[in-house]
This record gives C-alpha cells, sequence and structure tokens, in this order.
C-alpha cells in the first residue's frame, strides 16, 4: 500500500526542489573539482526527486512550472547577487513578471487530494 502525501508537503517539496535547483545549476557553470561535481550532482538527484514525489499530488504542468520559476529566478539572483553577473532593471521587471505567472498557475491549479 502506498502512502499519500499532503498537498501541503507536496507544495513544500516544489519549493525546497526549486530552491536546491538555484545551487546546482549555478553548480554546473562555476564547479571545478571532482567534489563540486558530485555536489552538483547530488543537488540535481534530490531536487529532482522532490518534484518527481511532489508532481504525485499537484498537476504536473503546474508542479514543473512552479519549480522551474523558482529556480530561474534564484538563479538569476544569485548570478546577480554573488556572480558578478549585470545588474539590470529589466531583469528584475521580467522576474517579477515571471513570478507573477507562478504565483497565478498556483492559484488557478486544481489540486486532487484524491491522487496517489
Amino acid at each position: 500500500m502506498k502512502k499519500q502525501i499532503s498537498l501541503n508537503l507536496a507544495w513544500s517539496l516544489i519549493v525546497l526542489g526549486g530552491i536546491i535547483e538555484c545551487f546546482w545549476v549555478s553548480g554546473l557553470k562555476y564547479a571545478n573539482t571532482l567534489p563540486l561535481y558530485i555536489l552538483t550532482g547530488i543537488g540535481i538527484c534530490i531536487s529532482f526527486t522532490c518534484a518527481v514525489i511532489a508532481m504525485k499530488k499537484i498537476e504536473v504542468s503546474i508542479a514543473y512550472s512552479v519549480f522551474v520559476g523558482i529556480g530561474t529566478t534564484g538563479v538569476v539572483l544569485l548570478e546577480m547577487l554573488f556572480f558578478k553577473e549585470s545588474f539590470s532593471l529589466l531583469k528584475i521587471i521580467l522576474i517579477l513578471i515571471l513570478l507573477s505567472g507562478v504565483i497565478g498557475l498556483k492559484l488557478i491549479s486544481k489540486e486532487n487530494e484524491n491522487i496517489t
């Protein structure tokens, strides 16, 4: 018998996976030693495991959009804040538009408590 996860846990996993994605994506660019490559690989496995588990409870299209939206936003902000990527007001505006779309998708999603 499979154990169901709660809707709150599923959304928490999407958020956690999206945050971890921010770090492993940067790892793809900046890793230059075997331990950093291994950490990047572990991050990939953890973030996608979180997403896959959550998608058993949340619509795939909505869950993946939120997951990638968090990752994209985080990577752009990390690059600007910590890796000397050029700051641009246009980037910030576009990130806000992206976040608005992700939040809108979350708000209109039809979550089903009966999905296993």
